[in-house]
């Protein structure tokens, strides 16, 4: 049930429909293009199944979400909150805001967003497999295969055997620091920690396959 804070201020009726834990989460990953349940999990990993279920339901209460034939999507009140979610993401990104912590790294987190976020017009007519291999992770989030063509962009979990075009080998933070937009391709590639290597002219086109994080803010793009 949703807490009542029962003030007529504006902040807190807003939070009695966005205060739970995960619910501005889940209207992220609507707003970046999950539809399906499954979707929503897998940019929001560590999220239970029962209280995603939950969420929604208390989202659909509220007139921000509407069950559709491919699962879910936010109705015109539910978008609005855009600029809200990327105002967020600007306050973190601040001197004094919140800042990247060990805690906040998740490689399957990571990896599905980086999936998603590919631009195909970009890409080599040809197929192009590009290989991670995060060193400080145990073995079941430590290895991703993304298969990217202009048609389809696939994450995969296991080597299906096709020929790896670029590797890339290193700690999860660097990473996703390039991901945020705190690093730029450049600057990863040089870093002692970081190993790319494979086709050298293909990694130095791959900075122009990948868009990063949605809500970066343009100061650090």
């Amino acid at each position: 049930m949703m807490a009542k804070y029962g003030q007529f201020c504006a902040v807190a009726r807003a939070l009695e429909v966005l205060g739970e834990r995960w619910t501005l989460l889940i209207v992220r990953e609507l707003l970046v293009g999950a539809r399906t349940f499954t979707e929503i999990r897998r940019g929001l990993p560590r999220l239970p199944r029962a209280t995603l279920s939950a969420r929604l339901r208390e989202l659909s209460k509220a007139g921000l979400v509407e069950s559709t034939q491919d699962g879910h999507e936010l109705t015109p009140t539910g978008a609005a909150l855009a600029p809200v979610i990327r105002e967020l993401a600007r306050w973190t990104t601040l001197e004094h805001g919140v800042p990247l912590d060990s805690d906040h790294l998740d490689t399957n987190a990571l990896t599905w967003d980086m999936q998603r976020r590919v631009d195909t017009d970009s890409l080599p007519t040809r197929t192009v497999v590009l290989a991670m291999d995060f060193v400080d992770r145990k073995p079941s989030d430590k290895y991703f295969w993304l298969h990217l063509s202009r048609s389809e962009v696939n994450l995969c979990r296991e080597d299906t055997g096709a020929p790896v075009n670029i590797w890339i080998q290193a700690p999860t933070e660097p990473v996703t620091r390039w991901w945020l937009g705190e690093l730029t391709w450049l600057q990863l590639r040089r870093r002692q920690d970081v190993s790319i290597h494979g086709d050298q002219r293909l990694i130095s086109q791959a900075q122009r396959w990948f868009m990063r994080y949605l809500f970066t803010p343009d100061s650090l793009m």
